[in-house]
């Protein structure tokens, strides 16, 4: 064999190879760049809600692995090329939620339609448009007719309030759709670090760098996890 093929330890340059700790480490592993990327550009708001949940109830996501930590710092340019190609396919965080909630209105289309056809969805929007009407004829009676008496504006304006929150709840109870999922911005970005590590590995074992197998596990675990959550919620949804 060449020398190009050998390290300088003789092992092999590529494939899998033993250090004399044992641990088994990689390079030239067969992951595609774009996998965990193209992946999470596929997601859905329950995706993305079961995927976080799943996360924050894992031991493993409550302190960053200090291998895929370490592997972030020594090689910044890769990492620059991760963050750029996972910002390609998702876009900013705000983008990536308008993706994710395009493909759940799409999932729900059926459900919307049947709303329809049973003439529910055009009842629901009646009464929607009554709810708004009943909220804004108070305040607009008490402006108009004393101006002054503060008191009793801001009487009717907490009267509306509650008036509001009990009215919507009761619409969204009895419009039978699934209810808009919440996601919190510092946790789906906690999401978008682990697909940046998964494509970091990616990245580095393409151009043939050697990696620990530990590493490539725990900065792999991140977006493992995302698929999991997200199968499971298809498999709810479906």
């Amino acid at each position: 064999m060449s020398n190009d093929y050998h390290l300088s330890d003789g092992s092999p340059r590529y494939g899998n190879r033993e250090e004399a700790s044992g641990e088994l480490s990689l390079s030239g592993a067969a992951i595609r760049v774009e996998e965990a990327a193209e992946g999470a550009a596929r997601l859905s708001l329950d995706d993305m809600t079961a995927a976080i949940d799943r996360r924050l109830e894992s031991a493993w996501s409550e302190v960053p692995d200090p291998s895929v930590t370490a592997l972030r710092k020594e090689y910044p340019e890769e990492l620059a090329a991760a963050r750029a190609l996972v910002n390609v396919h998702l876009g900013t965080q705000r983008q990536w939620r308008l993706k994710a909630q395009g493909i759940r209105d799409k999932r729900l289309a059926a459900t919307t339609g049947r709303r329809r056809a049973s003439g529910l969805a055009q009842k629901i929007l009646l009464l929607r448009i009554g709810l708004i009407i009943a909220l804004i004829a108070p305040p607009a009676y008490v402006v108009s007719t004393n101006q002054n008496d503060l008191v009793k504006l801001v009487v009717t304006g907490a009267f509306c309030l509650v008036a509001a929150f009990v009215g919507g709840h009761y619409l969204t109870v009895m419009a039978r759709v699934p209810v808009m999922p919440t996601i919190r911005g510092p946790w789906l970005t906690e999401i978008r670090e682990d697909i940046v590590n998964a494509t970091l590995v990616a990245i580095l074992l393409n151009k043939g760098i050697f990696v620990r197998g530990t590493t490539v596990a725990a900065a792999r675990r991140g977006w493992q996890s995302v698929q999991v959550a997200a199968k499971a919620a298809t498999g709810i949804h479906a």
